[in-house]
């Protein structure tokens, strides 16, 4: 399922990348590079939200891993 997470949101950090190169195109009409932008806005805000999410995973996972406490080993089952 992470794996699913991830493609979507390469997939969208790559529509990001086709939005700006058609924007950037002189040749672009300008109501087609104004509807593009705007989709690239909803596009880019989805990503910071993601983001956002997978660094409240990180932290979390650091709080955790910090938690840990190494105990010495005697070898004694």
């Amino acid at each position: 399922m992470q794996k699913s997470k991830k493609l979507k949101f390469e997939n969208k950090l790559e529509r990001l990348r086709e939005i700006v190169s058609i924007v950037e195109d002189i040749d672009t009409p300008l109501d087609e590079a104004i509807s593009l932008y705007k989709e690239g806005i909803a596009v880019a805000k989805e990503c910071g939200e993601a983001l956002r999410g997978y660094e409240e995973q990180v932290l979390l996972l650091k709080k955790t891993a910090d938690e840990f406490v190494l105990e010495p080993f005697d070898g004694v089952s």
